[in-house]
């Protein structure tokens, strides 16, 4: 669900539910046309969906993170943000950008931070992504099964 379409009186009751937020990162940096932007946008938009489709009875996604500045990268406002989310009662925080490069540095309050790029940078195609996405999403929501100390 978008944060849009939950009003007030609905949230207490679905708040059990939706435990993971979504924090899109677009990556602009001001220097974009604005064809360039809605380009982006659109990019973010149609990434976004690999989750918000699968998941909608879980998932919320919250307004995105446009700007970063690639020369001082800020990971800890991005990191605040996520503490802060956490802090409003969400237990999981997914921060996803197309540009990987957006959300480089240390983010220690997202429990998963999700680009269509792999380690190399490569652009991955939709078939790689969508299962990319699946397998952590869903180890991120597996409970840890505890170790099991043998019997002496």
């Amino acid at each position: 669900m978008k944060f849009s379409e939950i009003d007030r009186k609905e949230w207490f009751k679905l708040k059990p539910y939706l435990d993971t937020c979504l924090l899109p990162v677009t990556g602009l940096d001001g220097s974009e046309e604005p064809w360039q932007a809605v380009q982006e946008l659109e990019f973010l938009r149609n990434l976004l969906e690999f989750i918000e489709i699968p998941y909608k009875g879980r998932t919320v996604t919250y307004p995105a993170f446009h700007y970063v500045d690639y020369e001082t990268p800020a990971p800890e406002i991005i990191d605040r943000i996520c503490q802060r989310l956490k802090q409003s009662g969400f237990r999981y925080v997914i921060v996803m950008s197309g540009q990987a490069s957006a959300v480089v540095g240390p983010l220690e309050h997202a429990d998963l931070v999700l680009s269509s790029q792999d380690e190399e940078g490569r652009a991955m195609n939709s078939d790689a992504f969508k299962t990319s996405v699946d397998r952590k999403v869903q180890a991120l929501w597996k409970p840890a099964v505890p170790e099991q100390s043998e019997a002496t």
